[in-house]
């Protein structure tokens, strides 16, 4: 699970868990309400962990921290022309940021490299 993934669950537990409290003090009973959140606070839990472990976007997200606490991910980009002639090809570790026209990204040596690609085509492979 993630970082935020395990923040996100902390914060609702502890609501959980202090709701279920608030309400036993109305009743007389915190220790009771406390006890009576606990399944919730697992199934809270199973939830969270079957979204990181068991989805695709959960496993996207999951990368996505391993590529920020890891300075990027081991790739290659290959850069062809629009006849499919191999232009350029950059190997290491990078994150890679894109939009419409173009992908960044900062190689191991700290160069930038801004492509332009609507008039070719770029492949990123993960190594």
């Amino acid at each position: 699970m993630t970082v935020g993934g395990w923040i996100l669950f902390l914060v609702l537990a502890g609501c959980i868990v202090g709701c279920g409290a608030l309400i036993g003090l109305a009743a007389d009973h915190a220790g009771i309400g406390t006890v009576v959140s606990i399944p919730f606070v697992i199934a809270l839990l199973a939830g969270m962990l079957f979204y990181y472990n068991g989805t695709a976007a959960g496993g996207r997200a999951f990368k996505s921290q391993q590529s920020n606490f890891n300075k990027g991910i081991d790739r290659t980009v290959k850069v062809y022309d629009v006849n499919g002639k191999l232009i350029q090809e950059y190997d290491g570790k990078f994150d890679i940021e894109y939009d419409d026209d173009r992908i960044v990204f900062d190689d191991e040596n700290n160069k930038r490299h801004i492509i332009y690609y609507p008039t070719g085509t770029i492949i990123i492979d993960e190594v």
